[in-house]
């Protein structure tokens, strides 16, 4: 079935990473986070593009695409292999709204997860590894 659906993919704990490279005053930390995390947002939106997904935001540490037809099981296993130190939720839904409670879902179950919301229920698509 091809269903629109709306894909909200953040970073996990960015903002601590950063905060702590503020605590232990290491400015080259913070220049590598940052590389890193535009990186692999920019790897993650190429990924999107090419599977056919309209990217409306990204940038920071979030991209926000819509379309059809997207394993959320293979984007995860995708982003997950672009880098071992900074993982990324993922949530999806017929909507914005949805994609971001679906999101915030997948944030409350340990990070790193995808979750779909569909006919107000919640479904872990893509679990944490390390659960």
């Amino acid at each position: 079935m091809n269903e629109l659906k709306y894909i909200y993919i953040d970073g996990d704990n960015i903002g601590l990473l950063i905060e702590k490279s503020f605590l232990d005053n290491n400015e080259k930390r913070i220049k590598e986070i940052n590389r890193t995390v535009k990186e692999v947002v920019m790897e993650i939106t190429k990924y999107l593009t090419i599977k056919d997904h309209e990217i409306i935001f990204s940038g920071a540490d979030g991209i926000i695409s819509k379309g059809i037809n997207l394993d959320a099981i293979s984007l995860m296993r995708y982003i997950r292999g672009l880098n071992n130190d900074i993982t990324f939720s993922v949530g999806i839904g017929e909507n914005l709204n949805n994609s971001y409670v679906a999101l915030r879902y997948a944030k409350s179950n340990n990070k790193n997860t995808a979750v779909e919301l569909k006919d107000n229920t919640f479904t872990i698509l893509e679990k944490n590894n390390a659960t």
